[in-house]
């Protein structure tokens, strides 16, 4: 975690100081070639380190269920993702760069799977510890996917409005920079995979309920856009994003999650 944490501040240093004021790029010769290299890699390596993180923590706490998880939130997201770049179903039609390399089906870069998957368990699990223990069918699905949604209020600006990672084909919202058929796209996925998550039936190790694990984890993964859209003064995505997580911190860290938190104040 303190690695990806690491990459992150890299990241977001190397975005601050050279994509926002490119003009330095010419102060050092070495400095192009490195900063062309370094915004290839730096994506590839949060990525990887995201999934590498969640993976082995899966491993050590969690039953075998968490392989049927990935292995639905790989499928899910990679016949969304190929629905969108080819069809532009659900998400609204866009292409990837070379950026984040290698691709399935020479449409989506295989990393793009992987996080999906590790958003989509955390954002999981913080639901369940938002929603406490007594909860309505399917209410972890719902909030998850909001979870999820929320943050690509961020992520999808800084990756493709902010850089270019992937380039969307129709004209973006002018207040998210996004198109608004994208959130419709995430929430629907989200639903799907979140869904099989909780269909499963596996559950928040105590552990994790005690370390937070779930929300800190999120809360790196949002690192990253959340610092580029401040940076660029994305102010409706950083409100958005940042109101969400501000609740889900709150309740989380309550006792029993939000019913127990409800009853506490009432008392």
């Amino acid at each position: 975690m303190i690695l990806l944490i690491l990459v992150n501040a890299i990241s977001i240093f190397g975005y601050v100081t050279f994509v926002l004021n490119p003009q330095l790029l010419s102060y050092f010769s070495w400095a192009p070639a490195i900063f062309a290299v370094s915004f290839k890699l730096f994506a590839q390596l949060q990525i990887f380190l995201g999934f590498v993180v969640m993976v082995l923590h899966c491993k050590k706490d969690l039953n075998k269920k968490w392989y049927f998880c990935l292995l639905a939130a790989f499928t899910i997201s990679f016949i969304m993702e190929y629905g969108g770049t080819t069809y532009g179903i659900p998400f609204g039609k866009y292409t990837y760069s070379d950026m984040l390399g290698w691709k399935l089906a020479g449409q989506v870069p295989f990393f793009v799977p992987l996080s999906w998957f590790f958003m989509a368990f955390s954002s999981y699990f913080l639901a369940e510890q938002v929603l406490g223990d007594r909860q309505w069918p399917f209410a972890k699905t719902i909030l998850g996917s909001f979870l999820l949604v929320s943050w690509d209020l961020t992520l999808d600006p800084a990756m493709s409005h902010l850089t270019s990672y992937w380039y969307w084909e129709k004209p973006v919202d002018s207040f998210l920079k996004i198109p608004l058929s994208n959130l419709f796209g995430w929430f629907v996925t989200g639903i799907l995979i979140i869904g099989c998550f909780e269909l499963s039936r596996i559950k928040i190790p105590q552990k994790w309920q005690t370390s937070q694990f779930p929300l800190k984890f999120y809360a790196v993964n949002l690192m990253l856009p959340l610092s580029l859209s401040i940076a660029s003064q994305l102010w409706i995505s950083v409100a958005a994003t940042g109101l969400a997580f501000t609740f889900c911190f709150w309740i989380s860290t309550q006792t029993g999650g939000i019913r127990n938190f409800r009853r506490i104040n009432v008392e």
